[in-house]
């Protein structure tokens, strides 16, 4: 009966509607009202009332949510908490600020590491240890703001009961990290050792391989990180077994080739000659390497391979063979009265190392005979005659000649070896050439004497003893080419023989003399000497360098010292000079090199002299005249 008279309800409602809009509008929006009420008065009770308490909760919850959401609105909802700390009600400007003061004093407290006996106390800085406030608050902002009904509510409840606490990450540098647990790993870690093949002479042994231990890196890595993040600091680490790269298995085949290898002696042979090698010389050209056992590779992945070392066979085939080869000579300059000319390179005749190898296993290792026909090819110099007429070298630069006595014997034998060692030097564009390099250290292994040097300010007897000589030479030829001068020192003493202010003192480990090659082409050294001079020459490309010089007055002039020594054996009154004074001064000489007219560099040559002191000797020795004698008549 309801449903008939709503049905006619509607029917007698139907033209209202369409003549009165306004009050149809009203009457559409009961008519869901009263369907659902129809709805709900055809269920049984109990189901009417469940439904209707649950949509009067829901309508409650979403107010309520609609509340809390405004009431946190800009702020990170109530209860919520970081790593314990409390940031509910708070911006995300403040919770930055909140989290940073209370998650620091946990970061800045160290944690002990412990391995085997030893321990470590690493703090934050040493593994770079940090927490993302920034994010830690942005994460605390999104609570409640998520997506779908469910998960809002749910999180907004969690944080009013105290249940949203996020765990702040730590994050580290892991080149630091890498660095801490490595130390701590070559503390207490042992390597593990290959298994490798011993040969001595003929007798040839396999090692086995040993295990080894250490930390377990990515674990620790791991539990490091998570100690920085907690209240337990302290971290024990346990060693692990590490296998060998390489076992035993991985090196028999090196050992089996190394057994044949020295099985037997070996024949070289070239043309119609013949050489014999001994098996214990062969076993010394045995050399083993890993193959496949670095990076990290599995335990027991690597093997070892056996091969012939090639410098130690060069060492021992080529002085053999030498008859039959033939050393390549580089293209040299030879000088003659302000010339210069090219002596052409020569090829030379030597042993094919890579070839030979090749051959030599193969005769090692074939099972056939052990002979090996030896491999030979053409050896080109270092300078070939294309190369060293490329380097411009043509003209003279220029020349200095400087004398000496020729009574002086080791002096004048260090002279010749200097120059000797100087002759034929090559300075490549742009470089600077070094005196001391060049020479190198004067010993007596190389023929170098004793004789007079200034050491000190003194005279002394000095292996090399002479070398200021050559020092002073090619200073002056260098002054004289325009050339740039890179390191020049006067001697400590005025030496009256050597040109004014143009002296040059050197020394092994102590002061040197260098020049530049400012040209685009080479320069070559010359020398040439008798017994009593030497002259040093420059050869190069014409530089059009024109050298102007000034040589200043002494200035600063100091008086010399006289210190006398009593000599009994000498009578009262005499002096006898031992060592002639000199007196301290000082000079200027100035240089000034032109091209094409025009300055191009002007150079200052100060020279500061020390006052030599003056040794005399003065005699004490007292002498009783003579009293003639009387006779009586």
């Amino acid at each position: 009966m309801t449903d008939t008279t709503e049905t006619e309800t509607s029917k007698i409602e139907e033209p209202t509607v369409v003549s009165t809009p306004a009050r149809s509008r009203g009457r559409a929006h009961r008519a869901p009202k009263r369907a659902v009420l129809g709805w709900l008065s055809g269920m049984p009770a109990a189901a009417r009332w469940s439904i209707i308490v649950g949509a009067t909760l829901v309508v409650l919850l979403l107010v309520a949510v609609g509340a809390d959401m405004g009431l946190s609105a800009g702020r990170i909802h109530p209860g919520v908490r970081v790593a314990g700390v409390a940031v509910g009600g708070m911006t995300r400007t403040e919770a930055i600020a909140a989290i940073d003061t209370g998650i620091k004093p946990l970061l800045e407290r160290p944690i002990k590491v412990t391995a085997e006996a030893d321990s470590w106390d690493l703090t934050a800085a040493q593994v770079g240890a940090s927490v993302d406030a920034s994010a830690l608050a942005t994460a605390a902002y999104g609570i409640g703001r998520g997506t779908g009904l469910g998960g809002v509510v749910g999180e907004r409840l969690a944080a009013w009961f105290g249940r949203e606490d996020i765990p702040f990450a730590v994050s580290v540098d892991e080149a630091l990290v890498s660095s801490v647990l490595g130390q701590i790993d070559d503390a207490v870690g042992v390597a593990a050792v290959d298994a490798s093949v011993e040969v001595t002479g003929t007798d040839v042994r396999l090692v086995p391989s040993i295990d080894g231990k250490g930390i377990d890196r990515t674990a620790a890595r791991e539990r490091i990180i998570k100690a920085f993040a907690s209240e337990e600091r302290t971290v024990d680490l346990a060693l692990v077994t590490r296998g060998a790269a390489i076992s035993e298995d991985g090196a028999r085949a090196a050992y089996d080739t190394a057994l044949k290898m020295v099985s037997g002696p070996l024949t070289l042979v070239y043309d119609t000659k013949k050489w014999e090698v001994s098996a214990q010389t062969v076993g010394g050209w045995l050399a083993f390497r890993s193959v496949g056992a670095t990076g990290g590779v599995e335990p027991g992945a690597g093997t070892l391979e056996c091969y012939l070392d090639s410098a130690e066979v060069s060492a021992t085939v080529v002085p053999l063979v030498k008859e039959v080869g033939k050393v390549a000579k580089d293209a040299t300059f030879k000088v003659s009265n302000g010339t210069v000319s090219i002596v052409p390179a020569q090829d030379g005749l030597g042993v094919d190392a890579e070839d030979l190898a090749a051959r030599l296993i193969q005769a090692l290792t074939g099972g056939g005979e052990r002979v090996a026909e030896l491999a030979m090819k053409r050896v080109e110099p270092a300078i070939t005659t294309d190369m060293a007429k490329s380097m411009g070298i043509s003209t003279r630069l220029a020349t200095y000649t400087t004398t000496y006595s020729a009574s002086n014997k080791p002096r004048v034998n260090n002279i010749h070896l200097l120059a000797d060692a100087l002759d034929g030097t090559l300075i490549p564009p742009g470089g600077v050439f070094s005196f001391n390099e060049t020479i190198g250290p004067r010993t007596a292994e190389k023929g170098y004497q004793e004789a007079n040097a200034i050491v000190n300010g003194k005279l002394v007897p000095q292996l090399g003893g002479g070398v200021c000589q050559i020092g002073t030479t090619i200073f002056n030829t260098v002054f004289f080419s325009g050339l740039p001068v890179v390191e020049r020192h006067n001697h400590s003493l005025y030496i009256s023989h050597y040109p004014k202010g143009r002296d040059a003192t050197v020394s092994w480990g102590g002061p040197d003399f260098k020049f530049r090659n400012d040209t685009s082409n080479w320069i070559l050294v010359a020398t040439a000497y008798t017994n009593s001079s030497v002259t040093v020459s420059l050869y190069g490309t014409e530089t059009g360098y024109k050298v102007e010089y000034q040589t200043g007055p002494f200035t600063n002039t100091v008086a010399f010292p006289v210190r006398e020594i009593k000599d009994p054996t000498l009578p009262v009154g005499t002096k006898i000079v031992d060592e002639k004074g000199a007196s301290g001064r000082t000079v200027v000489v100035t240089r000034v090199v032109k091209k094409n007219g025009a300055v191009i560099r002007t150079d200052t040559f100060k020279s500061v002299y020390k006052p030599a002191e003056e040794v005399v000797r003065v005699g004490t020795k007292v002498v009783t005249p003579s009293t003639p004698s009387t006779t009586t008549p």
